[in-house]
Formats: C-alpha cells, sequence, structure tokens
C-alpha cells in the first residue's frame, strides 16, 4: 500500500519555502519556465456562489511544471468573505494543494496551501518591481490592509530597499493602523497609515492595490506621481486611469482574458482595452524575449498578476522534498 504526504501550514511554512528571497527567485525561474511553455495551465473554472461581481468563489486551478520540478497538481482555493476585526491575522482565502507525479499519475503530497498563495503573491509583486521600478523610488502606497498586506510590504522592501517611506491605505481606516504597529519594528523604512486614499497615493512613485474591491476607487488622478503600478487585487481601478500607462505588463493574457474578475479583463471584454494595449508578459521580460524601459512619471507601467497554479505546484514540490528531509508531515495510507 503506498502512502501520501500531508503536510499542514505549520509544515509548510517550516520548509522555509514562503520565504521572501527564495519565493521570488523561484517565481522568476517558473516564469521563464512559463514563457518557453515548459509550464502549462488552464483557464480557471469558478464557482460563484455570491455573483460574479465579488471577488467571492471556489477556484479549481490545475497545473503542470516542467524541468527540474516534472510535476501536475491543482490548487483548490475558496475566496471567503471579508474578515471581521476578530480576524485580524487571519485569510479570507484558504487553500489546498494536491501534487502528482507526472509521468506515472501517482499523488505525491496534500498540503494547505494557504501560506504559499499568499507567498508567492508578494514574490510575483517583487519580481515585476525588480525589473520595472524606478530606481529613484522614495516612496511607495498599499492599497489594502487584508491578509496579503504583508507580504506585498515584504515585496517593496525587498525589491526597492531604497524607499523611504511606505503609506498604507485601507477602506475602513483602522486595519492599516494596526498592519503599520505590527511592522515597523520589523523595518528601518518609515511606514505611515494614511487616513485617505488621496494621502496614501500623494507623491506615491509605487502604487499596489491589493483589495477585494467590487467597484473601482482609483482614478488618474490618483497616479499623477506614479511610475509604477501593482494590480493584485479584484476590481480597483477606473478605465481612465488605465489610460494613463504607456505600459501594461502581464503574468499571462491568454488563460485570464475571458474568465478574470479583475479590471484589466473586465474592460477588454468590455471592449475598452484591446490586446494591442498588452506591451509584455513579465515572463518574457525576465528572459529578454521583449524589452520595455523602466517605468518614470512619463513612461507610466502598469502590472496585473491574475495569479498562476505554476507558482502554488512549483513552491508544493520543493515544500514536499524538504518536508520529507526533515521528517514532517504525516503519511497517510492512499
Amino acid at each position: 500500500m503506498s502512502n501520501i504526504l500531508w503536510l499542514s501550514e505549520q509544515d509548510v511554512l517550516a520548509t522555509g519555502i514562503c520565504e521572501i528571497a527564495e519565493s521570488v527567485e523561484l517565481v522568476e525561474k517558473v516564469l521563464r519556465l512559463f514563457e518557453q511553455k515548459q509550464a502549462l495551465i488552464v483557464e480557471e473554472s469558478a464557482m460563484r456562489l455570491n455573483g460574479d461581481g465579488l471577488d467571492q468563489a471556489c477556484y479549481c486551478l490545475p497545473a503542470y511544471v516542467g524541468g527540474e520540478f516534472h510535476v501536475c497538481g491543482v490548487k483548490w482555493t475558496s475566496h471567503g468573505h471579508a474578515l471581521k476585526d476578530e480576524d485580524e491575522g487571519k485569510s479570507r482565502i484558504q487553500a489546498a494543494i494536491v501534487i502528482n507525479d507526472a509521468s506515472g499519475g501517482k499523488p505525491i503530497c496534500m498540503m494547505n496551501g494557504t501560506a504559499i498563495g499568499a507567498a508567492r503573491t508578494g514574490a510575483v509583486t517583487a519580481a515585476a518591481l525588480r525589473r520595472l521600478a524606478p530606481e529613484y523610488a522614495k516612496k511607495a502606497a498599499l492599497l489594502g490592509a487584508g491578509g496579503q498586506a504583508e507580504h506585498q510590504l515584504q515585496a517593496l522592501l525587498y525589491a526597492c530597499p531604497e524607499l523611504s517611506e511606505i503609506a498604507v491605505w485601507s477602506r475602513g481606516g483602522e486595519k492599516n493602523q494596526r498592519l503599520v504597529a505590527r511592522y515597523q519594528p520589523k523595518t528601518e523604512t518609515f511606514l505611515t497609515a494614511a487616513k485617505t486614499l488621496d494621502v496614501a497615493a500623494e507623491g506615491a512613485d509605487i502604487i499596489i492595490a491589493a483589495t477585494s474591491a467590487p467597484e473601482p476607487y482609483l482614478e488618474p488622478q490618483h497616479l499623477e506621481a506614479a511610475s509604477v503600478y501593482c494590480h493584485i487585487g479584484f476590481h480597483e481601478i477606473t478605465h481612465a486611469a488605465i489610460e494613463r500607462f504607456s505600459d501594461i505588463v502581464v503574468d499571462t493574457w491568454q488563460e485570464a482574458k475571458d474568465v478574470s474578475g479583475q479590471s484589466l479583463f473586465r474592460y477588454y471584454r468590455e471592449g475598452l482595452v484591446g490586446l494591442e494595449r498588452i506591451s509584455s508578459t513579465l515572463g518574457a521580460l525576465l528572459l529578454g524575449t521583449k524589452t520595455i524601459p523602466r517605468a518614470s512619471r512619463d513612461h507610466k507601467v502598469m502590472f496585473d498578476a491574475f495569479g498562476l497554479p505554476i507558482f502554488d505546484i512549483s513552491f508544493a514540490k520543493i515544500a514536499c522534498e524538504r518536508a520529507k528531509k526533515l521528517q514532517l508531515g504525516t503519511n497517510v495510507a492512499w
């Protein structure tokens, strides 16, 4: 009888796979494989229980990653309701990952994938900023203070160490204060809890939006100072604001254009954004098969992270291998 390894969230974290420096290098490696057609995904299957306008659904996300990984698997993730104050530190997104041997199909490991999903999302932002952010950047604005916010802070600090200020804004005006108080002791960069969106965006060279907003709130005036904008969340930016960008970079286009609830893809389906507006994938920039100028105030760049399960599957493969060496997890009969 064969066994399958089960890893809890604590087991996954104990492997070290979610540390920012390692996560970024892994994300860049997998993006190159994806661009070279050595990693594959299919269109997500979304079961929406609360209507199309909300980022609340269950998603089935299969993927294959080749190269040194040679693994296939599936991420099953649920995006729940916004959390209450007493749920501070928890995530409204819960995920499970199953990976299989790509040759024989045998299940290898099943794990709690929530921490991996959060870590790889921050790492993708960091990878984009390392390629796109202006070297003169001094202020960044982080919009959103939920479960993903701390990973986006890590991305900013890792990719843009010369930042002198990061302003954090949240719609309720309370979570951002608690995040700043909790994270300030971990960095010398000055963190501020902005009272309004306008205050956060004023003078910001970099803007990251990581909320579950069902309606856009970012207008063209919020981008006056910005050079680069990273779209991590749901439906946060108006079409008029998107028109301000000279280049738009995506992690993927084909698999997202018909299904994603993110702003960019909605506008595409409404006929407001054409394919010609998409300058490159991040993988092509990393490979050097396409080039665009580094962002500036006169050449604004948008990066949209749809979110690819190839990251989760590759992270899971390494976490599984390390867990076996460290004797972590529980073997369960298959």
